[in-house]
């Protein structure tokens, strides 16, 4: 059965286009195991701990220190220390081609290309190891809102969280019992009720003129409900314009929850301090 990875549409789309605009492309272990011709390509690596996406482009993009730039996978991690990457002893790499044989781009470019104009935030790839070195285009599909945080059977526990992105306010939620996320963080699920409190709350935080601080200075989140979808919209001021954007648009599950937030803000229990507050003492 394939392995499903979660990748952000913001993280994997610049490593395809920085793929597609290399004139020179490296030939990588999984291409060269495949024979697939040299071209623009999103390369897979995985490890026990880690999936990443980076291109094959040449020159190598590299990050601010100076290792390659990549697109990591989000994904959990359970009580036992075990992370839910898509690796297995002998199969750990693969390629996914952006053009297709003539050269032009392939459907998979196409999707990735379409999906920044759409409410598409997600991008899930099916890893088989059956599809050898190459990912097809049928394995990579454009989401507006993650469907499964965790394995499927998870029990769920009632708790109070809070993060520094909700101004360390506490909210009631269903937490994943014995999975949090990679980096260590809960995974939280809310109720309509709790949700309509926390776009007032947020609004209200970011409308006192008399705040001396801000959870995210330079921009905030709005909470939006349109039925029964939850938009959640970024408001950043880069100094010379106020720019908003939809970053996700989640939908409540067979439970009437909203995932909000899920593998992207730092969920935490209310009673444990913040990073900020342990290092001041509060």
């Amino acid at each position: 059965m394939p392995h499903r990875l979660w990748f952000r549409l913001d993280d994997v789309l610049p490593l395809a286009e920085h793929a597609m605009a290399c004139f020179t492309h490296r030939i990588t272990e999984a291409q060269a195991a495949a024979l697939t011709p040299s071209g623009p390509a999103l390369i897979w690596t995985s490890t026990a701990v880690l999936d990443v996406l980076t291109s094959n482009g040449a020159p190598a993009w590299y990050g601010e220190r100076g290792t390659t730039h990549a697109a990591e996978a989000h994904t959990w991690r359970d009580t036992s220390g075990r992370y839910g990457t898509a690796w297995t002893d002998g199969y750990h790499t693969a390629v996914l081609p952006l053009t297709a044989g003539d050269g032009s781009a392939s459907p998979t470019m196409d999707q990735l290309r379409l999906a920044r104009y759409s409410e598409h935030s997600w991008i899930a790839v099916d890893i088989d190891a059956a599809d050898q070195q190459v990912i097809g285009p049928s394995r990579v599909h454009l989401m507006a809102c993650r469907d499964d945080l965790v394995p499927a059977g998870t029990a769920w526990t009632p708790a109070t969280v809070t993060c520094r992105d909700v101004d360390d306010m506490p909210y009631p939620a269903l937490v994943a019992d014995g999975y949090t996320t990679d980096s260590g963080h809960l995974l939280a699920r809310f109720d309509r009720p709790t949700i309509e409190r926390l776009a007032a709350d947020l609004d209200a935080v970011h409308a006192n003129p008399d705040r001396t601080s801000d959870p995210m200075p330079g921009e905030y989140r709005i909470l939006r409900l349109h039925g029964d979808v939850l938009t959640v919209i970024e408001e950043q001021d880069n100094g010379a314009a106020v720019v908003y954007r939809g970053t996700d648009h989640l939908t409540p599950d067979g439970d009437g929850y909203y995932p909000l937030g899920a593998y992207l803000w730092p969920w935490r229990y209310a009673h444990q301090p913040s990073p900020a507050d342990a290092r001041t003492g509060r």
